[in-house]
């Protein structure tokens, strides 16, 4: 057993006073001036050098932004904003048109600003001016009409409350009546997701007075159950209409004034919605046996050099085409090419219609879907043409209404405008242009059992297709 060492007594060590101060208690106050320093560093230091301050809104406008000093900020209904102490003024926007403003001394943030952001409140004074309400309701068609044309998206798709922001906005901003707007809105009604935002507005709007519906957009929310609720529901066509021989005229055919049914019997549900039958009024009008060929757009072209092919940049810029115009065609004013022109936009089309009535004192235009059904109507006993050339041996109607090209019309795409007022509901849609076209009567290279008279193309503004072409109407 190992006896235990015995260690050498030795004499403790003992602090000595500093200027009178026993030990103890220097050690406290040097510990504490170590907490207050690393305190200051860490919770004054950072606001007094940086001069740092936030600021906040709680807009209750949905999709309004602020300005600080004339420079864009953010989004007034929600975020926090880093600012500088001081005098700033800020501006509530709304797509564009300010509706509110304050001038206002942000104090900065000296006290935890490395560690809290707690900001300050602004709130401007609000007025509503007549160009921020028709905003209001321009913004609500322009993004119902851009996600209706989604009519089934993956489940990750986010679908943005459209319809319950606009009745929050409406409310908040005064709108007294709102007609026009529901109707051309529950006219896109093209999803379940949709639908869902579509009965919260109505609900917002009911419980707040505002005058909304109409007696047009009471028959399509009458028809939105069995659209999205399962429901089940036939719509019949009533007859079918007959049209007079065209007369003559040069290149083109004249139809008088006519009542026509478009369209044909269907089970409701959105995709056949856009083929149900309706009946409408054709007012009288004239249109080419032939549609524009390449040597026409060549003309149109060299005396127009924005619509060349050299400023295909600057045109898909402006979002007048997309980079498929005129691609593979090659133009010439000098060769007479019968070939009908393609890969053209709508915007590019509209474009032509207006040189064309100039040089030829005649006032063209894109035909509308009653006309160009009406023209296809007369010509229903002609074969479906399966080629791009294409030489007509009747010379008593128009020239290849079915095949050869997908025609424009300038008649807007709504999923649901023929389960009301047809006309109203256009109408509506070409005061604020934001619609889709519909096209008409297939392609070459379509199936022509699957292509009648009633079958409605889509085609965006912008869009240059190979198989789609433009025959003039007057």
């Amino acid at each position: 057993m190992l006896r235990k060492k015995q260690l050498p007594e030795v004499e403790p060590v003992k602090l000595k006073p500093f200027h009178g101060i026993r030990p103890g208690i220097y050690i406290i106050i040097f510990w504490a001036l170590v907490v207050l320093l690393l305190s200051f560093l860490l919770f004054v230091l950072p606001g007094l050098v940086s001069n740092t301050a936030y600021v906040t809104f709680n807009e209750p406008i949905v999709g309004s932004g602020v300005l600080e000093d004339g420079v864009y900020l953010g989004s007034g209904t929600d975020g926090v904003y880093k600012t500088t102490g001081g005098n700033h003024t800020y501006t509530l926007i709304y797509e564009g048109e300010e509706y509110g403003s304050i001038e206002t001394k942000v104090k900065r943030k000296v006290f935890f600003s490395f560690f809290s952001h707690k900001p300050v409140l602004i709130e401007p004074e609000r007025s509503y001016s007549e160009s921020v309400k028709a905003k209001i309701e321009e913004a609500f068609i322009r993004d119902v009409t851009s996600y209706s044309a989604v009519f089934s998206a993956p489940s990750t798709f986010h679908y943005p409350p459209l319809f319950s922001a606009f009745a929050k906005n409406v409310v908040e901003a005064g709108l007294k009546d709102v007609r026009d707007t529901w109707l051309l809105a529950v006219s896109h009604i093209s999803s379940t997701e949709l639908y869902e935002d579509y009965k919260e507005g109505r609900g917002i709007l009911e419980k707040n007075n505002v005058t909304f519906q109409s007696n047009e957009s009471k028959e399509i929310e009458a028809l939105l159950p069995y659209l999205f609720e399962g429901k089940e529901k036939t719509i019949d066509r009533s007859e079918t209409s007959v049209v007079a021989a065209p007369l003559k005229d040069g290149d083109f055919f004249h139809y008088s004034s006519s009542n026509i049914n478009m369209g044909e019997s269907i089970t409701i549900s959105v995709e056949s919605a856009k083929e149900a039958p309706v009946s409408i009024k054709v007012d009288e009008f004239s249109i080419a046996k032939n549609l524009v060929t390449e040597h026409d757009w060549a003309l149109f072209v060299a005396a127009n050099p924005k619509w060349s092919i050299d400023n295909l940049d600057n045109l898909v810029e402006e979002g007048l085409v997309d980079t498929n115009y005129l691609k593979g065609i090659t133009l010439s004013p000098y060769i007479t090419s019968i070939r009908p022109i393609r890969n053209i936009s709508y915007y590019a089309a509209e474009a032509y219609c207006e040189w064309k009535s100039k040089v030829d004192g005649v006032e063209y235009h894109i035909p509308t879907e009653g006309e160009w059904y009406t023209a296809a109507l007369s010509s229903s006993g002609k074969d479906f043409v399966t080629s791009l050339i294409y030489v007509e041996n009747n010379p008593t109607t128009p020239t290849a209404m079915l095949g050869q090209l997908w025609e424009f019309t300038s008649t807007p795409f709504i999923p649901l405008s023929r389960l009301s007022d047809y006309d109203k509901i256009i109408t509506l849609s070409n005061e604020w242009k934001y619609d889709d076209v519909i096209v008409k009567g297939g392609s070459y290279v379509s199936d022509p059992s699957s292509i009648t008279i009633e079958t409605v193309g889509i085609t965006s503004k912008s869009m240059c297709s190979e198989f789609c072409g433009l025959r003039l109407a007057k």
